[in-house]
């Protein structure tokens, strides 16, 4: 309530973050962990067995990679934070305070991964036959590198979906090493093993290779790529155990695909395809079929995408009302401050309102009330879109759904605010419904000038 309300046209606020952050898992996951690791372990395999057409693999190997992780990884890293710094302010103020020293040391480890891995590719060639130990070492270290960056964040989206005691004992520990923490850490390392060794085995199938190199390549890793569907399925369902249990309900609407809560067996069989899918390519692999691998790329890709992509956004929306259960809901309102909400008011509590509405009108108070405790979840015109949830009902309907909405549908938070703003906001998704307010001037209602608000 301390910040301005950020509104996204088109696609929304919470899909806006989903797709720069599931690009983001994907090019960090399967490039700088997964991808990294392969090169350096071939460039290693070719000095250790004197095999030098694993070290040019490698060496082939590492510009596309080092491209993607650098121009697409790096700036999508911190386009989360920009993001989540726009549209949830509060809710990462509330996370650095709670995790500075960890953030503050996996910057660290970020800008040295990307340094090391510039150094690791520059110095590739000057660092012949004599300095393949030391270019070797840059090589692990840049591994380390990467995977502390992902050791440390994993505890903190962990803490998100389960604080574990931190809500009452404020500690550390509690936050930190949470019940989710090594489940996905063992998910998240595993997704990364097999995204990298299909990255190798794409660019092994896409590249003019020596068939006997190919062959014997893919084996290796195919081998790569079926541990890490198993340690991936492993952590995934060990993850799945520790949701707490008022969140697994939630799992079949996670997704935001409505039809899953309605036909069950559609979502399970959909991620058991996608799972046996990406297994069988390993196997492919591993067993030298070139055809077949060649052949199954596009569904392979496809299945990595929906399992990866998938994970996200049940990491994301399964832990609903919350954004950190026992604290905060997912509009960025604490739950100790919804009974006082309720009693004196949201308006009057809110400093950007305030500031920037001298000249008040009951629409400006209802895009406001509507952005503050619905448009994290919900957009105009777009994904989730709050109109199709109100239409066809009456402004009576309408306000009753608000008042009931947390005891009738627990994933939605408790409407913050008194009864006479539950009145105005139903009023204004009355409207809204209806056509009579358009999506543009709904973010000029609410967010910009007391001149816009008089519209």
């Amino acid at each position: 309530m301390g910040f301005p309300l950020f509104d996204m046209p088109v696609i929304g606020n919470p899909l806006l973050i989903a797709l720069d952050a599931v690009l983001h898992v994907f090019i960090s996951h399967g490039i700088a962990i997964g991808a990294m690791s392969i090169i350096v372990i071939s460039e290693y395999l070719g000095w250790r067995r004197r095999q030098p057409e694993w070290e040019n693999f490698a060496r082939r190997l590492i510009k596309p990679a080092l491209v993607m992780a650098v121009a697409v990884g790096a700036p999508t890293g911190a386009g989360i934070w920009f993001i989540t710094s726009v549209i949830a302010p509060r809710a990462i103020g509330s996370l650095l305070r709670v995790f500075f020293w960890p953030w503050f040391v996996e910057w660290i480890f970020f800008i040295s991964e990307v340094c090391l891995a510039l150094a690791y590719y520059y110095t590739w060639d000057r660092w012949g036959s004599d300095g393949k130990r030391r270019h070797l070492r840059l090589g692990f270290l840049l591994i380390f590198a990467s995977a502390g960056t992902a050791a440390l964040i994993t505890g903190i989206l962990g803490f998100m979906l389960t604080p574990d005691g931190w809500p009452w004992t404020r500690s550390f520990w509690n936050a930190f090493l949470n019940p989710t923490y090594l489940p996905q850490l063992l998910l998240r390392f595993g997704e990364a093993a097999f995204l990298g060794s299909t990255f190798a085995i794409f660019f092994l199938m896409l590249t003019r290779q020596d068939a006997v190199f190919r062959r014997r390549a893919l084996r290796v890793f195919g081998n790569t790529a079926l541990a890490g569907v198993a340690a991936a399925v492993a952590g995934g369902l060990w993850y799945f155990r520790q949701i707490p249990a008022a969140f697994k309900p939630f799992l079949l609407t996670s997704w935001g695909i409505q039809i899953f809560s309605q036909r069950p067996a559609f979502f399970w069989t959909a991620l058991a395809l996608a799972a046996a899918s990406v297994a069988l390519f390993a196997v492919c692999a591993k067993a030298g079929l070139v055809a077949a691998v060649r052949g199954a790329m596009a569904v392979a890709a496809i299945s990595a995408l929906v399992l990866v992509g998938g994970f996200e956004f049940v990491r994301e929306s399964v832990r609903k009302p919350y954004l950190v259960p026992g604290y905060m809901y997912s509009n960025q309102i604490l739950m100790d401050e919804v009974p006082y909400l309720q009693a004196h008011g949201l308006l009057a509590n809110s400093y950007w309102y305030n500031a920037t509405h001298a000249a008040r009108s009951v629409r400006a108070e209802g895009a406001w009330l509507y952005q503050q405790n619905c448009s994290r979840c919900h957009s105009v015109s777009g994904f989730n879109d709050i109109r199709l949830r109100v239409r066809g009902r009456t402004q009576d309907g309408i306000d009753v759904i608000i008042r009931d909405a947390h005891q009738m549908v627990p994933f939605m938070p408790p409407f913050a605010g008194s009864d006479d703003e539950r009145r105005i906001l139903a009023l204004f998704l009355f409207d809204l419904s209806a056509g009579r307010i358009s999506p543009r001037a709904v973010r000029q209602l609410a967010a910009y000038s007391p001149e816009e608000a008089k519209q």
